[in-house]
């Protein structure tokens, strides 16, 4: 459930209406808070949203709003108020998420000086799990929120530990299954045979098993055109040339056609060798990882 930010501004109302329409259709609960009017209401509310909330979401404009005398006497716009109990509530959890959208069709002026300082404290406060975006559409202001969910809610797989994994297509399955046993004689291993139109997130599973692993391997004999941008694919995954797993790309060289495959990229080594020779090889690079001696 997202906290949806409402206050008595007109100026907002229509930026508001649009986003609440626009998450409504992206299957996300809402949780409004009516009570614009008066205090009582819309702090026990106010409250309540938060508490069954995962995150909160804030448009602002040029102006301030009508400030009102909340505890301790002090006078606050009904935004900056939400604003300062969701900055507890990502202190007490620090999983909770806040999204603030300042649209440039509601900044085309100067905003009043209360709300400029409004503003210079928000992005003084930006810390983990908070954006400040100014896009231009609310289509893709609630775009930016559901991607923030979904990688929030990655999906962790039951993975061991091992030193050599290695990654294949299916259509190479019997060929990678036959050198994954050759290899268990000498080294852990741990093997996935990649199946097309699956619902596994094999890019997200194999990143996970890839920094589990001392040696990550992407073997390929009849699937060339999906070998490479795979690779390159999981090695920005795990984070690039910062990586700890270096990755092989390793292909037989019958069909002869593998050998005009290349990949060059920090931490990453292709080799195209004799099928006979690939456990051999993927030992010796084994042998390198374990040295660091792939860069």
């Amino acid at each position: 459930m997202l906290y949806l930010f409402n206050d008595n501004q007109t100026q907002r109302a229509e930026a508001l209406k649009e986003v609440r329409s626009i998450l409504i259709s992206a299957s996300f609960n809402l949780f409004i808070n009516e009570h614009v009017n008066e205090t009582t209401g819309f702090l026990e509310t106010l409250n309540k949203g938060l508490e069954n909330s995962k995150g909160a979401v804030m448009i602002l404009s040029e102006e301030y709003g009508d400030k009102l005398n909340f505890e301790n006497g002090e006078e606050l716009s009904f935004a900056e108020y939400q604003f300062n109990q969701v900055i507890k509530r990502c202190a007490i959890n620090p999983n909770f998420k806040l999204f603030v959208w300042y649209p440039p069709h509601l900044a085309k002026n100067l905003p009043d000086e209360q709300q400029i300082n409004f503003i210079n404290k928000i992005r003084n406060s930006l810390g983990k799990n908070m954006v400040f975006t100014n896009v231009s559409s609310p289509i893709e202001f609630v775009d930016d929120i559901r991607s923030s969910f979904e990688e929030q809610e990655t999906k962790a797989y039951d993975l061991k530990e091992t030193e050599v994994f290695l990654i294949s297509n299916q259509l190479d399955e019997s060929e990678a299954e036959d050198v994954a046993d050759m290899l268990r004689d000498i080294v852990s291993t741990e093997n996935v045979s990649i199946v097309q139109d699956s619902d596994i997130d094999y890019s997200e599973m194999c990143a996970q098993q890839i920094k589990k692993s001392k040696l990550a391997v992407v073997y390929f004999k009849t699937s060339s055109d999906w070998a490479v941008p795979f690779a390159q694919e999981i090695w920005k995954k795990v984070g690039g040339a910062d990586t700890k797993t270096p990755i092989l790309l390793i292909g037989d060289s019958d069909p002869d056609y593998n050998k005009e495959v290349k990949l060059r990229a920090p931490k990453v080594v292709c080799v195209i060798v004799d099928g006979i020779l690939i456990p051999l090889e993927i030992k010796v690079q084994y042998d390198k990882a374990k040295e660091g001696l792939i860069l």
